[in-house]
């Protein structure tokens, strides 16, 4: 996954897509929702927005701050929890979350705390991972020579539900 380097989801569909949707943010300030290790919010960084990333993990906003003080431009990583963000209102021209908001335990808290900090005419942008890619039978699809080219979504319509519960 990312830690070495490599995420398939993330660097071929998730963040080219969600790059692309992304409007002019150059000038503006904006704050990563779930930033885990900066990756995309770098990529914002780099557009010429000025950036705040957040993520719950420690580890995670270590290894960014890391990655930081080598790319030299200018974000600031806090950890901290996104359904109480440690910000004074209407910080923020833009809030961003790539594929977190699923993840979180209240994801309608998080929604508001993001309402919040964003100034007039500020955006929420964010993804998250659709249902058919939590199924029983997911699996990576291979091509002949064992490059992954795609995803097996079995049992879509099973009709079962599952809950997970996560603690930090």
């Amino acid at each position: 996954m990312s830690r070495q380097g490599f995420d398939i989801c993330r660097d071929r569909m998730n963040t080219p897509t969600f790059l692309a949707m992304l409007p002019d943010v150059f000038g503006l300030r904006g704050l990563d929702i779930g930033c885990g290790e900066g990756t995309n919010t770098r990529l914002v960084a780099s557009r010429g927005a000025a950036m705040t990333g957040l993520d719950v993990s420690r580890r995670f906003v270590e290894h960014a701050r890391d990655h930081e003080e080598s790319a030299g431009l200018g974000i600031e990583f806090i950890v901290g929890d996104a359904a109480a963000l440690p910000m004074p209102d209407e910080s923020f021209d833009f809030v961003m979350s790539t594929m977190c908001l699923m993840d979180v335990p209240d994801p309608d808290a998080v929604l508001k705390q993001a309402y919040r900090v964003l100034g007039p005419g500020g955006f929420l942008q964010f993804s998250i991972t659709h249902p058919c890619f939590q199924t029983p039978k997911l699996r990576w699809l291979e091509d002949g020579s064992g490059e992954v080219d795609g995803l097996l979504v079995g049992d879509y319509f099973a009709g079962r539900a599952d809950v997970e519960e996560w603690t930090f």
